[in-house]
Formats: C-alpha cells, sequence, structure tokens
C-alpha cells in the first residue's frame, strides 16, 4: 500500500521552522563564546536567577542591588520556575538558554500557518506569511539579544490565539477570532455547514471541545513571562465582546488579565523590593505619572503630554519597524493591531531611548502575535475589497497576489534590517584566543566565592550565591573581581578606567593575581604586586591583513600605518568604533593625548574625543618605545551621528588635554595618496561612513 504524499507546504514549514531555531540557536551561542551579549543587564541576571532557583533560593539576584534582590523586583516571570530544575541539570550553561529561545521562537511558526491557513484558504499563502513572521528583525532581534522570559511569550500567544480560534468555531458561527463572515475564512474539513444531521454537528462540537482549555493553558503561560501581557490579552477579551458578542470567552480573559496586572504589579513587585516601592522601569514614565495607575490613566489625565509623545519621531519610527515589512497590511487588520498598542506605548512612550528601538533589543515580543493577526486579518478584509472591484478575478489569485506583496517586501526590508545571512548587516561573532582566554579565568574563581565581574563579564561568573556589576569602587561583600579593559564595549567615558586605575593603585586590600592580554583577575587580600607585562599584548598588535593600510607620520616618533572600523555587537546603530594601529619609530617622552575628530561633510571638524581611550589610559605614550607596535580601540566617543546620513573620523595627536586647540596638536605628513590633512594639516581624515537603514557602514 503506497503511503500518503506528504504536504510539500508542511514540509517546507518543518525546514523552515528548523532552520530559523537552528541558525539562530547557533549564531547566539557563538555571539555568548564571543563575549558579544547584552552581559549583565540581561543574560547574566537570568543566568543568575535560575541558578538560585535550581538551588532552592528562588530567583534571588544580586547583580544590580538597586533593582532589588529578586527578578521578581524587576518582572513578575513565574514561567521561569518550571525552567529552574531542567536547567539545573546543565549547571545553568548560559548557552543552553541561547540555544533554547531560538528554539521557542521558531516553533511559533506551527500556529501561525495554523491561523492562516484557515484564514487566508491556502497552504502556500500560509507558508508565505511564516517566512514574512521569520524575516521580520523585529523578531530576529528577540531570538539573538541574549535570553528573556518574554521571547518565549510570541510563541505562547500564537499558540493560544491558535486553540482560541478554534474553540470559538461553533456550527451556528464559523468564524473564530474573525470578524468578517464568509466560507473564505474556513478550510473545507472545517466548514461546520458542510456536516450533515446532528450526530456530524456533535462530533464537530465534540472535536472542538478541547480547544478552549489548551488555549487557556498557553494564555496562563504567556502571562507568566511578563507582567505587561495582561493588558494585551485584557484589549483582546474586549475585541471578542465588542466585536464578536463573545461574552464569556472574552469577559473571562479581559478580568483574569485585569487581575493578574493587579497581583504582579501592585502586589508582587512591590513585595519583591525592599522598600516595597514600584518597579524602577516606572522612573521611565515619570512625564505621564509617578504611579502604575497613573502612567496607564495617563491618556485621561494628560492627553496633551500622551499626544507628544505619540506624535515623536521615535515613535512612527518604532510602529513603521513593525508595519513597513509586512507592506503596511497590519493597518487593513486594524482591530488587532489595536491589541498590539500596550507594547507600542510601554516601548515608545518611554524616556529610555534604548525601549525604542524595537528592532534591537527585545521589546517587541508580546505586539508581535497580534501584529500577525493584523496582517491575516488585513489581507482577507484586502482580498474581499480588490475582489468588488475586480470581480473577474478569484478571491484566491488575489490573496496570492498579496501574500507575495508582502514577502517581497519582508526580504527586501530584511536584507537592509536584518540579522540572518541574507542581510547586509549580517556579521558571524569572531572567537578569538582572547575570548577563550576570559573563560578560562572566570573558571578559576572558586564556584562559591563572591565576585564583582565588568557588565560584559557577568554571565561567565553568575553561578553564584553573589556576584554584582564593576561599577567601582570595590565592594567589601566581593572576595574576587574580574575586568576586561580591552572590551569593545568597556569605554573611558567620564573617566570611567582611569579610575578604575587609580583604585587598583590605592586600594591596599586587593591585588592581582592574574593579568593577561587586557584581563584582570584580583583577590582581597592577594599581595600587591604590579601588572606584567602579559596583560598588555591587547594593545601590542600588529595590523591584520584585513585592515585598511595608511601612512600618515605626526612627527619624527609617530606613524599611523593601519585601521579597522567595527560597531558594537550590541547596537548595530550606535557609533561605529575604530581601531587604530601605530608604528613607534622613537621613544616618547611625554604623554601625547590621540584624539578622534567627527567630521562633517564639508571636512569641518564637529565633534572630538574628550577623554584618552582604554589603551593609552593603561598603556600611555610615555611608555611607548622604538620599534613597538601599538593597537589602539577608540570606542568612547562624545557625540550622536544618528541624524547624519554621511560622516567621517579623523585622528590628531596632541600634546596637552585639549584638542580643540590647533596649536598643541602635531602636523600630520601623508605619503599615501589618501585625503590631506585638514583643520591647518593637523587632522587626519581616515574613514567615511555612510548610514543605510540608519546603521553605518564604512565606505
Amino acid at each position: 500500500m503506497i503511503g500518503r504524499i506528504p504536504n510539500v507546504a508542511l514540509v517546507l514549514l518543518v525546514l523552515m521552522i528548523c532552520l530559523y531555531g537552528g541558525g539562530f540557536g547557533l549564531l547566539a551561542a557563538r555571539a555568548y563564546d564571543a563575549e558579544e551579549t547584552g552581559g549583565a543587564f540581561d543574560l547574566g541576571n537570568y543566568v543568575q536567577a535560575l541558578w538560585n532557583a535550581a538551588h532552592g533560593r528562588g530567583l534571588s539576584l544580586t547583580t544590580v542591588p538597586e533593582f532589588g534582590p529578586s527578578r521578581f523586583a524587576m518582572h513578575v516571570e513565574p514561567v521561569l520556575f518550571p525552567m529552574a530544575p531542567v536547567l539545573g541539570l546543565v549547571n545553568t550553561d548560559p548557552r543552553v538558554l541561547l540555544w533554547f529561545q531560538p528554539a521557542v521562537i521558531a516553533l511559533g511558526g506551527l500556529p501561525l500557518y495554523g491561523l492562516a491557513r484557515r484564514r487566508l484558504m491556502s497552504d502556500w499563502a500560509a507558508l508565505g506569511i511564516v517566512l514574512a513572521y521569520f524575516l521580520l528583525p523585529a523578531l530576529e532581534s528577540v531570538t539573538l539579544f541574549d535570553f528573556h522570559a518574554v521571547g518565549l511569550a510570541p510563541t505562547l500567544l500564537l499558540a493560544a490565539l491558535y486553540f482560541l480560534d478554534r474553540g470559538l468555531i461553533t456550527p451556528s458561527d464559523p468564524r473564530g477570532l474573525w470578524i468578517e463572515n464568509g466560507t473564505h475564512l474556513i478550510s473545507t474539513p472545517q466548514v461546520p455547514s458542510a456536516l450533515a444531521g446532528m450526530e456530524q454537528v456533535r462530533k464537530f462540537e465534540g472535536g472542538m471541545r478541547w480547544a478552549l482549555p489548551l488555549s487557556a493553558s498557553f494564555f496562563l503561560l504567556a502571562l507568566g513571562t511578563k507582567e505587561d501581557i495582561p493588558l494585551h490579552l485584557l484589549l483582546l477579551g474586549l475585541y471578542l465582546i465588542v466585536l464578536r458578542g463573545r461574552w464569556r470567552p472574552g469577559l473571562a480573559l479581559s478580568l483574569a488579565s485585569a487581575l493578574w496586572l493587579y497581583v504582579a504589579v501592585w502586589v508582587v513587585i512591590p513585595a519583591a523590593r525592599a522598600d516595597g516601592s514600584h518597579s524602577a522601569y516606572l522612573g521611565f514614565f515619570s512625564q505621564l505619572g509617578n504611579s502604575p495607575l497613573e502612567i496607564m490613566l495617563s491618556p485621561l489625565r494628560a492627553p496633551g503630554k500622551v499626544w507628544a509623545l505619540l506624535a515623536a519621531p521615535d515613535t512612527l519610527r518604532g510602529i513603521g519597524m513593525l508595519a513597513l515589512p509586512l507592506a503596511l497590511t497590519p493597518f487593513a487588520g486594524l482591530p488587532f493591531l489595536v491589541v498590539a498598542a500596550p507594547t507600542f506605548a510601554v516601548a515608545l512612550l518611554s524616556s529610555n531611548p534604548m525601549m525604542h528601538k524595537l528592532e534591537t533589543y527585545h521589546y517587541a515580543a508580546p505586539a508581535l502575535p497580534f501584529v500577525m493577526l493584523a496582517v491575516l486579518d488585513g489581507l482577507a478584509r484586502l482580498s474581499g475589497w480588490l475582489k468588488r472591484a475586480a470581480p473577474r478575478a478569484s478571491r484566491w489569485q488575489l490573496t496570492h497576489v498579496l501574500v507575495g506583496i508582502v514577502v517581497l517586501t519582508s526580504l527586501v526590508y530584511h536584507h537592509y534590517r536584518g540579522y540572518s545571512p541574507l542581510a547586509m548587516p549580517f556579521r558571524w561573532p569572531a572567537v578569538a584566543e582572547h575570548n577563550a582566554l576570559g573563560a578560562t579565568l572566570a573558571a578559576s574563581i572558586p564556584p562559591d566565592a563572591p565576585v564583582v565581574a565588568q557588565a560584559e563579564l557577568v554571565p561567565l561568573v553568575a553561578r553564584r550565591p553573589y556576584v554584582r556589576v564593576w561599577t567601582g569602587p570595590f565592594d567589601d561583600r566581593a572576595e574576587y573581581y574580574v575586568l576586561d579593559v580591552s572590551h569593545p564595549a568597556f569605554t573611558n567615558r567620564d573617566g570611567a578606567q582611569e579610575r578604575l586605575v587609580a583604585d587598583i593603585a590605592y586600594e591596599p586590600s586587593v591585588g592581582v593575581i592574574a593579568s593577561q592580554d587586557g584581563y584582570l583577575v584580583l583577590k582581597r587580600g592577594a599581595p600587591r604586586v604590579a601588572i606584567t607585562p602579559e596583560f598588555f599584548t591587547f594593545m601590542l598588535a600588529y595590523p591584520p591583513a584585513t585592515s585598511r593600510p595608511v601612512n600618515a607620520s605626526f612627527s619624527e616618533a609617530l606613524q599611523l600605518v593601519g585601521f579597522e572600523t567595527s560597531r558594537l555587537a550590541t547596537d548595530r546603530e550606535a557609533e561605529p568604533l575604530v581601531t587604530l594601529y601605530w608604528n613607534v619609530r622613537q621613544a616618547i617622552k611625554e604623554d601625547l593625548f590621540i584624539a578622534v575628530f567627527l567630521i562633517d561633510e564639508s571636512d569641518t571638524p564637529v565633534g572630538v574625543t574628550l577623554f584618552q581611550q582604554p589603551a593609552t589610559v593603561w598603556w600611555p605614550t610615555s611608555r611607548w618605545r622604538a620599534g613597538d607596535r601599538v593597537r589602539i580601540l577608540a570606542n568612547t566617543f562624545p557625540w550622536w551621528t544618528g541624524d547624519r546620513y554621511r560622516f567621517s573620523y579623523g585622528v590628531a595627536v596632541v600634546k596637552g588635554q585639549d584638542p580643540w586647540n590647533v596649536a598643541a596638536r602635531l602636523p600630520v605628513a601623508r605619503s599615501d595618496g589618501g585625503a590631506p590633512p585638514v583643520d591647518g594639516g593637523t587632522v587626519l581624515p581616515l574613514v567615511t561612513f555612510r548610514r543605510i537603514a540608519d546603521i553605518p557602514y564604512a565606505e
């Protein structure tokens, strides 16, 4: 007997899910090995909280004391509790979380496919919708930016919505979630009107009976991923009541969501904070009110302030990040887009600019399922409108044309803003010996010892009862300190690394026990010894083959021989970094200031670094000797170039600390045929950047 031929679309769906989950899991784990995660404030917090929960100490947290002693003082995420025992079996290795999250997000393709297939009446149209979903940069940023409990919400909500849709279908009302009626809404095997006889109707009703309990279970799990999820479900319940007339499920969903919102925000978070106050994150909305209730009622209390925030460029840009890649079709499914509104309000009305970056961080996660429902509803409505305008065209053809437009738009948008190898900004994280050394040094610290670590290194040492982020000065509770002064994210802004040098020099109770390639491991009570020469290898290096060659002399002593550009892995839109490679021809007797200038399109310097870069904090020019090859990563910039389409960096060498003093700069002689020095022949134009889709690229 010949077996049934598998559905080709379903096979492709499974392949897409495996490719997304496996590909992004590999990319996330690789970023961890390259020390390119968000560090303490996300992955490190979760690793410690889950490690403590696996050891019977609840979701205890010590990384940032001002946020509170528990994850519940920051966010209410009870979904973490069932995860803790499983993670305890693998010692809460952070890479398990970074594989787990993409796998769960990828599985969201299954319920989305089911919803799309019923609404659009086509396997291939449903497959196209899933492809457009996986191409969303906002979804990919949720997948890759560390681990977050709310990162599980899109799949849990899609599953809940799928079963809710199935459970709402009755012989008398086959519409499910949707407002518009018509046979095009339902695939043939599910059309109740095609059932003949009461016995078949009873079988149909019995087949749907399990759907609502499953939907409720997934909704409960989704509520446990973050305290703002109830805002969405409360609106979904109102949608069911007002627009669908389904009072029982709608009222149950709205009341349960309102109750959980009250418990999470007004009971759990204050109880978890030592002073009984509300979440520290409310400070991001202080312009709208001082309490959760005031902020939620701000559209009624202060409509002018709310409208001003809604009309701000960042707000419109954030909404565009979820509508443009889907060819604006979510606007045609407006009721479901309204259900997605709380995420836009929470993220885009915040005074924290990081929360506006829905394609960089994880803040879009709760809205994504409802945006995709809006897409499905919008496509069905648009195909109906087009059918009335062009009666000769079939609804099936119109639907596929519209889905094709959505997929094509998603592909083009993804090319400029996505995270996969199909996108321009894609970069495979480079894991160097330096990163392996960091993991080795972190593993050498006793597992129960209290540790203070640089934010980027906290995930390496988070599996212990006490770990805190280094902010200086030394912590009386800590026994060990782990720092990487060469890390691209560890800047010298406001003299942070200069203060670290002073803290180490003047703290008599702490000594250096390891100093290699930019890493420092300090221990309380250790002998006071000098930093070893091996520490400085991070800045004594020849330019690699991938660097751009330069031949420019700053006096007879210094020659710039090359440079590289790079971006911070955690924010592609941030200021690009530049690494300078110097050849020291003669010993330098004084401490010079190596300044990086921001140059506008008219070749005029409009900004300059005011603090030493980290390398020259630790190895000032007065220690440079003839024959040295010195590598300087410039990552400490005081400017913002987000509003500039084209800009350049230049470099100058200054005597003293005032880079704006032209007379104090050393003259530059360039012999490589590049752009001549500007500003009196003292600033060497180095590289020009052009922003494409808000991401800077070196020309």
